[in-house]
């Protein structure tokens, strides 16, 4: 056996607030989509081939069955790789924080740059936009791989999509930049998963100070492998897998066990170095070398109590981890709902954590069942005639949101919009009450917003002195 990894002498820096890639901006705690994270549809590698228009490969699911992967792109395209998996991991970070709408959902160049973890320069908006192109061009054929879950459990599917399945943006003549309006919508299969909840916490701060895409791809890889819901506490503590199948699933075009282990020995040494793991070693000769990953310690919740509440009523800890990054809002009262329930209900429970478990995910099925029900203020209607959108048909409602939180949700569009920055503090109070009173309707705003923001900054300013007029009382 080949002596295991060690980690370096010098102390491993923090794992929160280490010095790296500049800041993202106000989004969702982090997550990742499960079967994105496990298949790795983009390749980890920095470059490849520019003639590399395909490739496919077979990996085991967790629960260890072999399944077929494919990707293809057209004449003149290249597989997706590199920055791909940062900008897609922003993207469905940002597609979380609009409350994963029913429709597209709109971005600028900026924040999806920021929530990709990558500077703010010029470099950085020619690839995101070349990202976006591989991103929505590529397809996937998925055979019997992709879990879409559903209820107390789920199924494996085959499935075909592009992980962006709609595209629209507006560039200057140099290309993207910081005001770019960008409206995406993820592909369906994603979607669902988003909504379903099959998803994990991301702990984007680590992500995001990794050095470079690779360590960040074998980060997200080995983070998705950590969750196993047939392990007894929802958590597996090491990975092992052969060495040239480990170098598939990542998207390593190399059949040579020498130069997989020469290109994976930075990543190996960073994520020992930064305490994510604890060992690695490899054991064998040639082709039939294996990789073996051990875990230093559980994943990072950024609701450490919600979680311990759910470990509380016997959730395992992978899914309490998984519910407290995906639903912080929903664990309050659904806890107060099983609750009341489990101390009055005169029929036996014959899987509480798998009914709480429910409760989280599908609140809407569990509104009779214990307690009162859910408070639903009606979404505002609007009632400012000049803020009503034109011929746009863009569906940019996030369905799930009502009350404050669909205000919130509003405010968050029309700063990432650029519409924010030109009011004043009392204007944007104005706004605030307006938008919690029903006076204006938040979606139409979002949507008349996204319009002046594809017709140029002139249109913008046009937008905002509309809005103020409409902020200001009537005679």
């Amino acid at each position: 056996m080949a002596p295991p990894a060690k980690k370096p002498g010098k102390p491993a820096p923090p794992r929160r607030g280490s010095p790296g890639l500049e800041g993202p901006p106000d989004v969702h705690p982090g997550l990742d989509e499960l079967n994105l994270g496990r298949l790795t549809l983009n390749s980890a590698q920095k470059t490849v081939p520019p003639e590399m228009r395909r490739w496919e490969k077979s990996i085991l699911t967790p629960d260890g069955r072999p399944v077929y992967v494919v990707c293809t792109v057209g004449e003149g395209e290249v597989v997706p790789h590199g920055l791909d998996n940062d900008f897609m991991v922003g993207l469905i970070n940002l597609c979380f924080e609009a409350g994963v709408p029913n429709g597209p959902f709109t971005t600028t160049g900026y924040a999806l740059l920021k929530a990709a973890g990558l500077p703010d320069s010029a470099q950085y908006y020619k690839a995101m936009q070349a990202s976006l192109r591989r991103l929505s061009k590529a397809k996937y054929s998925v055979d019997e791989a992709w879990y879409r879950h559903h209820g107390s459990g789920g199924e494996w599917l085959s499935q075909e999509f592009s992980q962006i399945s709609y595209l629209a943006f507006r560039r200057s003549n140099a290309g993207m930049s910081a005001r770019s309006v960008i409206v995406v919508q993820l592909g369906v299969p994603i979607l669902d998963s988003l909504r379903a909840g099959y998803i994990k916490p991301l702990d984007l701060e680590f992500y995001r100070s990794l050095s470079q895409p690779l360590v960040r791809a074998l980060y997200r890889q080995l983070d998705a492998l950590h969750f196993d819901e047939q392990a007894e506490d929802g958590l597996v503590r090491e990975v092992t897998a052969p060495l040239l199948g480990w170098a598939v699933r990542l998207g390593l075009f190399s059949d040579r066990p020498d130069n997989i282990l020469r290109a994976l020995q930075p990543a190996h040494e960073e994520l020992l170095a930064r305490a994510y793991l604890n060992q690695v070693e490899h054991e064998g000769r040639g082709r039939q070398r294996t990789v073996r990953y051990v875990f230093a310690g559980p994943p990072r919740t950024d609701h450490p109590e919600l979680a311990e509440s759910l470990l509380a009523r016997g959730v395992k800890k992978g899914m309490a981890l998984r519910l407290s990054a995906a639903f912080p809002e929903r664990i309050p009262e659904a806890l107060g709902r099983f609750d009341h329930y489990m101390t009055t209900s005169r029929t036996a429970v014959g899987n509480p954590a798998g009914l709480l478990v429910a409760m989280i995910k599908s609140p809407e099925q569990y509104e009779g069942l214990g307690g009162p029900p859910p408070q639903d203020k009606a979404a505002p209607a609007p009632r400012k005639a000049e803020l009503e959108p034109g011929a746009e048909a863009l569906d940019l409602h996030p369905t799930r949101l009502r009350g404050p939180e669909l205000g919130a949700w509003t405010v968050r569009q029309l700063g990432l919009l650029g519409v924010m920055k030109h009011l004043t503090v009392p204007e944007r109070a104005l706004l605030g009450d307006a938008l919690a009173e029903g006076a204006l309707d938040g979606s139409l705003l979002v949507k008349r917003a996204t319009s002046a923001g594809y017709q140029g900054q002139t249109s913008v300013l046009q937008f905002v002195e509309e809005l103020r007029a409409a902020l200001l009382p009537g005679p």
